[in-house]
């Protein structure tokens, strides 16, 4: 008798949840099941396009999530993914601007799949969004989340997805044909402001990888790998882009008085000329003045080096001096005891009084993609004080995270500028 009502109770709760799923479905226009064409990424690189299976579990007030076929969501997981997201739906929409609805669902989807092919070792995808969906593909509003950093980081997991979701606003507005497509590195620091705003834990993951680093620059956002020596090792520099953006959007929002229309400010910019947008939002910051896209990056670092503390940059870049010969690119800047040559027009320097006389050097060449070159500088760090620090965190600062982000162009393929 028992193994009857037990079996009776099985087949119930199984006719219910589908039964909730249908009418889910029906009520806001979801299939149940359906098949996305999505990518799976092997070490930072694309493996391949694939169908994925998937069944619909949950619909919420702006999210739709389904879960790729023999794959399993916690219900912790799922439930605080769907939360987070409505929580901050509103203020994302309203700073970030407004998205599309091309499948007429009211919803943005969720996939939760098996992003990486290689599990365990070399870079692991979080998540992506991919502009070829807008208007092609699978023809919606879709976010792709790797089902692993749901399960096992979701804190994580949900600072991605709000990442990605600017990515999908941004790119709503170029297909409208209402804004001009952004260069890489403004697109990646508007996502990156997300986590500032919404996502304690992200925010805090770019403030550790930043204090690894002594090269940094998010304006040439795919400058190649820089390996520096900071007077006692080498610094391998591979992935200073994301935490550098954070640190200066974080900078920029603290500058304005912690005021998020900073960032609305920029989305929405009509300027022409992407750091112009940045400029001139900076320039409207009561109590603050800079004149030059430059001296707002110099700004920036000086402040750094003189008061990392406020920012959590425990490591300032102080105890990361770099030494040797560095190739700046555009927009790039290093921390070094002192300058002693550079051939070209479009290296600035400042000494930074409070910071024990460190000095900063900055390419400040503005030009991107092909045409953007290298400025080789020779510096050194002589600071025995320094070089002490630097060994007590030598290991630290050559184990690189493994968690990367992607930004897809507009068919579906890695941006590689």
């Amino acid at each position: 008798m028992k193994k009857i009502l037990c079996l009776i109770c099985l087949f119930s709760v199984s006719f219910y949840s589908c039964a909730v799923r249908n009418y889910l479905g029906s009520q806001s226009g979801l299939s149940e099941d359906r098949v996305f064409y999505a990518q799976m990424i092997n070490n930072g690189n694309t493996y391949g396009w694939f169908n994925i299976p998937a069944h619909l579990l949950k619909v919420s007030d702006n999210l739709a999530i389904y879960l790729q076929n023999s794959q399993n969501v916690s219900t912790y997981a799922l439930t605080k993914l769907a939360q987070e997201f409505d929580y901050h739906y509103t203020s994302m929409t309203n700073i970030y601007g407004t998205h599309s609805d091309i499948d007429a669902n009211g919803k943005i989807i969720i996939l939760l799949m098996d992003i990486n092919k290689t599990k365990g070792s070399g870079s692991q995808v979080l998540g992506y969004f991919n502009p070829s969906d807008m208007h092609g593909n699978n023809k919606g509003e879709i976010l792709y989340m790797d089902i692993s950093n749901a399960n096992n980081n979701t804190d994580k997991a949900i600072g991605t997805i709000i990442h990605e979701f600017q990515h999908l606003i941004n790119y709503n507005y170029v297909i409208s044909g209402e804004r001009n497509e952004m260069s890489s590195w403004l697109n990646e620091a508007l996502s990156e402001s997300t986590s500032i705003l919404f996502n304690k834990t992200t925010a805090e993951s770019r403030i550790n990888e930043f204090n690894k680093i002594n090269y940094y620059c998010f304006y040439t956002w795919n400058a190649p790998k820089q390996e520096i020596s900071n007077g006692s090792s080498n610094i391998v520099n591979s992935l200073f882009n994301y935490p550098s953006a954070s640190v200066f959007m974080h900078w920029l929002y603290q500058t304005n008085g912690c005021d998020r229309n900073i960032f609305k400010t920029i989305a929405s910019s009509k300027e022409l000329g992407d750091y112009n947008k940045v400029l001139s939002a900076a320039k409207g910051i009561s109590g603050y003045s800079v004149s030059s896209w430059d001296s707002l990056l110099l700004d920036w670092m000086s402040e750094i080096v003189t008061n990392g503390s406020k920012w959590t940059t425990t490591n300032k870049p102080t105890n990361n001096c770099a030494s040797g010969d560095v190739s700046l690119y555009p927009g790039a800047m290093i921390v070094c005891d002192s300058y002693t040559n550079g051939a070209s027009g479009n290296i600035v320097t400042n000494k930074v009084n409070g910071g024990s006389g460190k000095t900063i050097v900055l390419n400040k060449d503005t030009t991107l993609g092909k045409g953007a070159t290298s400025v080789k500088v020779s510096v050194s760090s002589t600071s025995s004080k320094a070089r002490t620090r630097r060994s007590a965190i030598r290991n630290d600062n050559n184990e690189e995270s493994r968690d990367i982000n992607i930004l897809l162009d507009r068919n579906g393929n890695i941006k590689k500028d």
